[in-house]
């Protein structure tokens, strides 16, 4: 790990791709969401919004009967060094202004995610350990 790097993320931070709007002067321009947090996220535009700059997005979070309103600000992006045509820009936003509540349902999606993450090898450990008994009593009872 770099040295000079410093973990400034207050909320758990998962690889989640949710639909995201925003509405500019020239309609609405849809992306993702590359990774979430309660606090952020990383999100995938064709024409994002500039650095520094604050906007208000739509988060659609397939869980929910309802999209989330959030307002957000752009605190790195790679407009400015994305060189092909096929690549998209990628920013990185702080949430700004989001209710408790919207919060909430984000973090708690995050967490079921990583939850549900945590759980694959968990499985898989168990299945290998359970083969592992079958093998071993193969092994004794010389079959």
């Amino acid at each position: 790990m770099d040295p000079q790097f410093i973990e400034r993320r207050r909320y758990p931070r998962a690889r989640i791709e949710w639909s995201v709007t925003f509405k500019t002067d020239k309609g609405v321009v849809a992306g993702v969401t590359l990774n979430v947090s309660a606090g952020g996220a990383t999100l995938r535009f064709p024409n994002p919004p500039l650095l520094h700059e604050v906007f208000e997005m739509t988060i659609r979070v397939p869980e929910l009967d309802r999209p989330l309103m959030v307002e957000a600000q752009v605190v790195w992006s790679t407009a400015d060094i994305v060189d092909n045509e096929l690549t998209l820009p990628i920013i990185g936003v702080n949430f700004t202004n989001i209710t408790d509540q919207d919060r909430w349902l984000i973090s708690t999606a995050v967490f079921k995610f990583l939850r549900q993450k945590e759980r694959v090898p968990t499985r898989v450990t168990t299945a290998r350990k359970a083969l592992n008994k079958v093998l071993q009593e193969c092994i004794e009872t010389d079959l």
